[in-house]
């Protein structure tokens, strides 16, 4: 039965006033005549918000210093532009994508403003500016361990990284190592002995707990620490790194785990990005198939348009079509744009790296990004540290609404988010993201690596008009797709409205991209950099890059798809893991399954995504919708009329119900300043989060399928 929510009446400022009664309105108010720089003291200010019937304002610091940025929205611009004139306030921002404005304000002055709008008819919103972070922001943990295992005689060594302004203090390692290298004679960390036995048997396994590490398992602020094992045995050379395995575990509540490398991933001569094949972009490529014509827009922290493969498309034609600073509000000289963190480089080399691949030394006839033909669209809204704002991130969508026409931008790539603080339809940059849906442009958005906890999808991963992704990795065995692994950070759905959340996965784990030593990111951990420009990183963010490169050879090959058209031939090609004839992971962690390439561009399938919903009735506050997810008694959530042990690969769940304002997951559900969810959640038994799952021979995505793992840092 569908629930059906009366109609909301969203009736805008423009249509209560014109301009001619604001005077009135503030004469009222007694803001007429207001010279705010007059007012300078404590007393003033009182003097001023007793008359306008206000509450008393503390004087911080200047009470005209500008420390507050909102965004204004309700109304014509102009409307909105007077408001803030009357109390001296400063529009830094012109946002007509979402009916807004984006100001700054002293603390009086936004007091005063509220006090106005207060007093006039209709709806204004005011926001805060909030900050928006690139989905391949630091994790808590901050200690990281090295890619690559030194194996030397009868040796091996491997390198642990404390990012932290803080200590970090082992508490127990663990060592495994194949049998025929006897046993292990002693272990060192930065060269003094943890460990030392000449007679000890043990068996391929080895645990130092927090006594036999004592202070020399704590590892200074911003520390390198090197841990070497010494076995009776030699010819460690002749393994390969994953047959070993270390995992550490640190007092600050994280475990770090040997990274299991592939051989020439410490190889300089080969660039080989391992993704492009196992999502069978490869063939494609062979088939012509590589986004010629297709614009794809990327907003993060700019690009490295210096190299090549990034400026130049296989033919060696430029394809930067424009670039955009929308922290500064500038239009950029494609060849000039820079990027200061690699987060941007590195997403926008997925897509559309050029270079061909280089496997065993010799060039391939695929190339290193999904798309390396696509032409593409820069825009630069987050700053060195991998940060932005609200009000930057419009900017940059403004930006793509106002020239999508004029560059042909056909996808546009968010590796961003934020935590929901509404509704999905309330979010300002959501209301962005499905002012570009409506306009057939395809968004596609990382589910955020803030799993993997359930409800943790953030925005705008969290509409349901776009294609949100998860990661996934090929647990280092690239050449067996059968131990494949949903990221234990990836996030994971329903979104708080019931919506199954991520749409997809794609390959997220330690992938292979473009940047240099002298960004943020890698000069901080130098250890992922491999040869002068391809740097190691995975998140969610590098599988919604794979996705945006699929999109665009879907487009090439199809240039009349709508959005939804893209969106449901990519998830129903799509495959489901499954182990013994059941889902390995619930659809609220894998979605409709893995993307598949070729499946995606030769599939014919339409009508199968966002049916049963009207974005345009959506975005005028008309009718609002609600997922397929339920909660039961128990607090677990399973799928409205559907059980998960039958579903098929190309299942669709495309249903969508009209929001009931009266229906709440539980009674711990609530959008308060707090931002508290209910805690108790708990998949059921069939579907708990198992860190050590790892699938049974029975599984595989598909026969060209396999993926990848790295970045957050390293998994």
């Amino acid at each position: 039965m569908k629930l059906i929510a009366p109609k909301k009446s969203a009736v805008m400022l423009a249509a209560m006033m014109s301009f001619s009664t604001l005077p009135s309105v503030a004469a009222d108010n007694g803001l007429l005549g207001l010279n705010l720089e007059q007012i300078v003291t404590e007393l003033d200010v009182s003097e001023l918000t007793t008359s306008l019937g206000l509450p008393p304002l503390p004087v911080v610091g200047s009470i005209l210093q500008l420390d507050n940025e909102i965004l204004i929205q309700g109304g014509d611009i102009p409307v909105l532009e007077d408001l803030v004139n009357l109390v001296g306030g400063i529009v830094t921002h012109q946002l007509p994508l979402v009916g807004g404005i984006g100001v700054r304000v002293s603390d009086l002055q936004l007091t005063l403003l509220n006090s106005l709008i207060a007093t006039l008819p209709g709806l204004i919103e005011i926001t805060e500016n909030q900050a928006v972070f690139t989905s391949g922001a630091l994790d808590h943990c901050l200690v990281y361990g090295s890619h690559v295992v030194d194996l030397t005689s009868n040796k091996i060594r491997w390198n642990l990284y404390n990012a932290k302004e803080m200590q970090a203090n082992a508490k127990q390692m663990t060592f495994t190592w194949p049998k025929s290298l006897g046993n292990v004679r002693s272990v060192k960390l930065n060269g003094s002995t943890v460990y030392w036995s000449l007679f000890s048997r043990q068996n391929g396994e080895l645990t130092l707990d927090a006594y036999d590490l004592r202070r020399k398992g704590n590892f200074d602020a911003f520390e390198k620490a090197t841990v070497e094992l010494t076995f009776s045995r030699y010819k460690a050379e002749d393994y390969d790194q994953r047959d070993f395995s270390m995992d550490v575990q640190f007092e600050e509540n994280c475990d770090r785990s040997l990274v299991k490398g592939y051989d020439t991933q410490a190889n300089d001569k080969d660039s080989n990005s391992y993704y492009v094949s196992n999502i069978g972009a490869d063939e494609l490529h062979e088939q012509g198939v590589t986004g010629k014509n297709v614009t794809v827009a990327v907003i993060d922290s700019g690009v490295w348009a210096q190299h090549s493969a990034l400026l130049e498309d296989t033919e060696s034609e430029s394809r930067i079509v424009a670039a955009y600073n929308a922290i500064s509000d500038s239009e950029v000289n494609p060849a000039n744009m820079t990027d200061e963190n690699s987060h941007g480089t590195h997403i926008t080399s997925i897509i559309a790296n050029s270079d061909r691949a280089i496997v065993d030394g010799d060039k391939r006839r695929f190339y290193q990004g999904v798309a390396p033909d696509a032409n593409l669209v820069v825009v630069k809204a987050f700053y060195e540290d991998g940060h932005s704002t609200y009000l930057d991130a419009l900017r940059g969508l403004q930006y793509i609404a106002d020239n999508h026409e004029k560059h042909n931008i056909r996808v546009v790539n968010l590796s961003f988010g934020a935590p929901p603080r509404s509704n999905y339809w309330a979010d300002p940059i959501n209301q962005a993201v499905m002012k570009l849906w409506e306009k057939d442009i395809v968004v596609v958005t990382s589910a955020g690596n803030t799993g993997p906890k359930a409800m943790t999808i953030g925005v705008p991963a969290n509409v349901p008009y776009v294609i949100s992704v998860g990661a996934i990795s090929d647990n280092y065995t690239q050449d067996n797709a059968n131990d494949d692994t949903l990221l234990s950070f990836s996030s994971q759905g329903p979104t708080h409205e019931a919506f199954i959340k991520p749409d997809m996965v794609a390959p997220g784990g330690h992938m292979f991209s473009l940047a240099n030593d002298e960004m943020y990111v890698p000069s901080k951990f130098p250890q992922y950099m491999v040869g002068d420009d391809r740097f190691i990183m995975s998140g969610t963010s590098q599988a919604a890059g794979v996705v945006s490169g699929v999109v665009a050879l879907m487009l090439q090959n199809d240039p009349s798809l709508s959005a939804n058209d893209v969106k449901c031939r990519l998830m129903s090609s799509t495959t489901m893991a499954q182990v013994n004839g059941k889902l390995a992971y619930s659809p609220f962690q894998q979605g409709s399954g893995s993307v598949n390439a070729i499946k995606a561009v030769e599939s014919t399938r339409s009508g199968c995504a966002n049916n049963g919903m009207d974005i345009a009735a959506d975005l005028s506050g008309e009718q609002h919708y609600m997922g397929a997810a339920r909660m039961d008694e128990n607090g677990n959530y399973y799928i409205k009329g559907f059980e998960f042990e039958v579903w098929e690969e190309a299942f669709m769940w495309d249903e969508a119900f009209m929001w009931d304002e009266a229906f709440m997951w539980d009674e711990a559900f609530m959008w308060d300043e707090a931002f508290m969810w209910d805690e108790a959640f708990m998949w059921d038994e069939a579907f708990m989060w198992d860190e050590a799952f790892m699938w049974d021979e029975a599984f595989m995505w598909d026969e060209a399928h396999m993926n990848q793992e790295n970045f957050m840092l390293q998994e």
